[in-house]
């Protein structure tokens, strides 16, 4: 049908008949394309992600030091560096792992208990 460009083909066989047909697909209608602007980044303005905190390993993250504890920090809380932000278990090993620099916690990336992958945001520390 194809190849001799046929849309429609009807075969009669003694008490047999069978029909094709092709079914043609509606072009693609006009209209505008609206683009907004805001979404565009100055290549010099880092993302929020390329300037996260990142996991250092592949495993289990924990927000606390153990079910049921307060969490390490919250949203909105200031930090030091060395401080401890979470532990990722890794291979039954606890691995704390630490902010990078002072700064606030503007967004945590992860849930409790949940896995991570090495590279994964973790926090947004501004």
């Amino acid at each position: 049908m194809i190849k001799n460009n046929l849309s429609e083909v009807e075969i009669t066989d003694g008490n047999f008949s069978y029909k094709l047909k092709k079914s043609v697909q509606d072009s693609p209608k006009e209209g505008k394309i609206e683009v907004s602007t805001q979404s565009i980044k100055k290549k010099d303005e880092p993302s929020l992600l390329e300037q996260a905190l990142k996991s250092p390993l592949v495993g289990t993250a924990y927000l606390s030091p153990e079910p049921g504890a307060k969490k390490f920090v919250e949203v909105g809380q200031n930090v030091k560096i060395g401080q401890v932000l979470l532990i990722i278990e890794a291979m039954k090993t606890m691995n704390e792992i630490t902010a990078d620099k002072n700064g606030i916690i503007k967004k945590i990336f992860v849930k409790n208990e949940s896995p991570v992958e090495f590279g994964e945001p973790l926090f947004l520390i501004d």
